[in-house]
């Protein structure tokens, strides 16, 4: 999904989130704080824990071009990649490496 400020506004006007939003929530306003904080993605490091109802990570080294975010819903790990310019689910990529 790519990342927009309208989108990220949107999502907090609905109020009550599914847990499906709410990963989607805490991708985009993650992306979101990257920008308010002007930083340079690709020189950035990243390793940041969010807890509670829905575990997520936010994982990246200096000089990679995408990150890595593993969320926890229900017992079931997900993954995704991110960049400051929008998020993909990592099953996603894997299917089309494989086509």
């Amino acid at each position: 999904m790519k990342y927009s400020e309208v989108e990220v506004k949107k999502i907090l006007k609905a109020g009550d989130l599914s847990l499906e939003e709410q990963i989607k929530f805490n991708i985009l306003n993650f992306i979101r704080t990257i920008h308010l904080n002007k930083l340079d993605f690709i020189e950035s490091s990243f390793g940041s824990e969010f807890f509670g109802e829905l575990p997520m990570t936010f994982k990246k080294n200096p000089g990679q071009v995408m990150g890595l975010i593993t969320a926890t819903l229900n017992g079931e790990v997900r993954k995704y990649v991110f960049n400051d310019k929008g998020y993909e689910p990592l099953e996603n990529l894997i299917k089309l490496g494989g086509e």
